[in-house]
């Protein structure tokens, strides 16, 4: 099980040798990707506290719905168990939660890479609320509620294996930090980098971080961003329903995206030149609508 911080750069590189739309050609249709765009308005701002349990809608995140530059990729939908059919999945607070689902990207977004292009939604909060122009000096924790169903591990699989990578990741969850001097308006600058989780099928049951996950149900993943030594370190936690602590990743070493491939990356990462970003999928399995759940971002640990 890895756990990565990723530069987004190299994906741009192929973009630029192989043509916007050549990009799309060199995919299959059915599993093309890039990366969420970065802001397209000035967006700094200093870090803000965020929740969002989807009582009143999704607001806060993005998918192929969302026309233009933030719009991005797949589908999120609210659901309220009462009036649409789902007594038999409860949220994991209040009265409703969403679904997420890779698929088919906006117009804008094909219109620069093709019909091919495909992916999940993402999370930066309303109006960007969640890119920051300071690293916190208290560091920040972001969460999301994921519904895991260990019978999952028998009937999806994962959309890397066009590359030769294992398909056994049916759901990669990742957190974005940006750096201060981004342009905006300039879709897909960097550096910028990520850390994501998988959720991989193995053996009847998924895995999440060393931990086996036997039980269907909520669970809360947990990204913690902190300054050691001037840079940046991130924590993982996976936690369960009553709060305790399931499985923990520390201090996870930087990796390198080269297209769909994560490479070892050599330079550190100062807080000094970055603030908060967005959470997104990077994969879910096609056919899975994923349920989520209390989105929430703060201060501190």
């Amino acid at each position: 099980m890895q756990v990565k911080i990723t530069s987004h750069a190299a994906i741009i590189l192929l973009a630029s040798l192989a043509g916007v739309h050549g990009l799309a050609t060199t995919i299959p249709a059915a599993h093309a990707k890039a990366t969420p765009p970065v802001p397209s308005t000035n967006s700094a701002a200093s870090f803000i506290n965020w929740r969002q349990g989807f009582e009143h809608g999704t607001d806060g995140w993005y998918d192929a719905s969302t026309e233009g530059l933030l719009g991005w990729c797949g589908s999120i939908e609210q659901v309220t168990p009462d009036n649409r059919g789902r007594a038999d999945l409860r949220p994991s607070a209040g009265r409703s939660f969403a679904t997420v689902e890779f698929g088919g990207c906006n117009e804008f977004w094909t219109g620069l890479f093709g019909s091919a292009l495909a992916g999940a939604p993402y999370g930066p909060g309303p109006e960007l609320a969640l890119y920051s122009d300071s690293w916190p000096r208290a560091g920040y924790v972001t969460e999301l509620d994921i519904y895991l169903d260990p019978a999952w591990s028998e009937a999806y699989s994962g959309n890397f294996g066009f590359t030769g990578q294992s398909t056994e990741a049916i759901i990669q969850y990742a957190a974005t930090i940006f750096p201060q001097d981004h342009t905006p308006g300039d879709p897909h600058v960097g550096p910028h980098y990520f850390v994501d989780v998988d959720a991989a099928a193995m053996n009847g049951t998924l895995i999440v971080a060393g931990h086996e996950i036997t039980a269907a149900g909520w669970y809360t993943f947990r990204f913690l961003f902190s300054d050691e030594g001037g840079n940046v370190r991130v924590d993982f936690e996976l936690r369960g329903t009553r709060g305790g602590t399931l499985a923990r990743l520390d201090s996870v070493a930087p990796t390198e995206l080269g297209g769909p491939f994560k490479f070892p990356y050599g330079d550190e990462v100062p807080t000094s030149g970055y603030g908060s970003g967005h959470v997104w999928f990077f994969d879910i399995a096609s056919g899975l609508k994923l349920p989520i759940d209390e989105h929430r971002v703060r201060r501190g640990r």
